[in-house]
């Protein structure tokens, strides 16, 4: 059964790793890919609405779920999800919180934790991006650009990292991983470099609910 704690940590460390931790700005700049460079070369925030997909190995939609997300660099966002159960998730640059509204339950890592077992954080600065991906050529679709990311190190958890522009607005990420299923999210009303609100992207557990993981 799926869970959706794992498909959120996954995306957690993806986004963290890709549009915050900044050495991929550095790095990307060998590669012939320059709109994915410039994208987020000067990034600095997001605000949007997404739609969440999970694909099996035959392309069935098996999970559906969306709401709305912010990003700030150095490492805090925020997910509300609104579908199909409330769920709350913030970085606020040193912890990751996980409130699930219908249990009453957070759960609570440091930052770092959550991303220490994949090499996507060997994106936030311990490599260079040419040593731990392989950038292949752009694939058009129906108007949109299609940026393909291979991991080198053959241990990782996923297979493929794919990033999609429509002319130069960011509009899908998407991972398969090893047995063909892959998660997507598509982005509606995408805001880059936005001004966001500092305390939402803080997380003070609720009175009454079970708090549970490194909270020190």
């Amino acid at each position: 059964m799926l869970r959706k704690h794992n498909l959120i940590y996954r995306w957690v460390r993806m986004l963290l790793a890709l549009v915050l931790g900044g050495s991929l700005t550095l790095s990307v700049q060998a590669a012939p890919q320059s709109l994915v460079q410039s994208y987020f070369q000067d990034l600095q925030s997001l605000r949007a609405d997404f739609i969440q997909r999970v694909f099996d190995e035959q392309s069935r939609i098996v999970q559906t779920s969306s709401g709305q997300m912010l990003m700030q660099k150095p490492g805090r966002f925020r997910w509300d999800y609104q579908t199909p159960a409330e769920q709350i998730i913030v970085a606020d640059g040193k912890r990751l919180w996980a409130y699930d509204v219908d249990l009453a339950q957070v759960t609570v890592r440091q930052l770092d934790t959550a991303l220490s077992s994949t090499p996507l954080a060997l994106l936030s600065g311990a490599a260079p991006i040419e040593e731990t991906f392989t950038v292949g050529p752009v694939r058009q679709q129906n108007g949109v650009s299609w940026y393909e990311l291979t991991p080198r190190q053959p241990q990782s958890e996923f297979r493929l990292l794919r990033v999609a522009f429509k002319g130069d607005l960011l509009v899908s990420l998407e991972l398969e991983d090893h047995f063909g299923q892959r998660t997507r999210l598509d982005f509606q009303h995408l805001e880059r470099n936005p001004v966001l609100d500092p305390g939402l992207l803080k997380f003070t557990p609720p009175p009454g609910v079970d708090v549970v993981g490194e909270t020190d």
